[in-house]
């Protein structure tokens, strides 16, 4: 399993080693080192700080328990931002099961205010992130990880293991989705 790694940076791919071998502090490295991208995916997903600090957790103990098993076929953020996508999408799943319970068929996004002219105090960040709380999961998972994160076409597809051209194809419809979206918040 060692020499799988040999397609990582030197460095990353000593870390991984030490953290193998039995060394848990070296892990401290690799949390501090993508804490941020985490916690971008995380809350950029799920709209909840709450829920993004519980999921972020939650992807660093899923790493270190697979980390034995990670091959390095891929960059190791592409592997890390794959555990937070996957997770940040059950959690969307629960929500969205224990929601129709209570609410029946109705929009899970009601709750965000669909004004035509929303005041002028509210920043383009916050109506951007509204019109990402209105698209499907999917299609959120893309507009984050492509235009939020940077994640390359490859590197997109990888995460949320699917093809190439579906990445294009879905965010170019999940770009039009925002748009329309953006301009129902007000957004000009």
């Amino acid at each position: 399993m060692v020499k799988d790694l040999e397609n990582l940076d030197a460095h990353e791919a000593e870390v991984i080693r030490i953290v193998i071998s039995g060394d848990h502090q070296a892990f401290e490295w690799i949390v501090k080192k993508y804490k941020n991208s985490v916690a971008t995916i995380c809350l950029n997903m799920l709209k909840d700080q709450h829920l993004a600090e519980e999921v972020g957790q939650e992807t660093f103990i899923r790493l270190f328990k697979s980390l034995g098993k990670f091959k390095g076929h891929s960059a190791l953020k592409t592997y890390i931002g794959r555990i937070a996508m996957n997770l940040c999408l059950n959690k969307i799943k629960q929500r969205k099961n224990r929601q129709s319970r209570f609410v029946g068929n109705e929009d899970q996004m009601a709750h965000l205010p669909s004004s035509s002219n929303p005041s002028k105090q509210i920043e383009n960040k916050e109506l951007v992130s509204m019109g990402l709380a209105k698209l499907d999961g999917r299609s959120r998972s893309l507009v984050v990880l492509r235009m939020v994160e940077g994640y390359s076409v490859k590197e997109t597809a990888e995460i949320l293991a699917i093809k190439d051209g579906t990445v294009m194809s879905g965010l170019k419809r999940a770009l039009d989705q925002l748009r329309i979206a953006l301009i129902e918040l007000g957004y000009e």
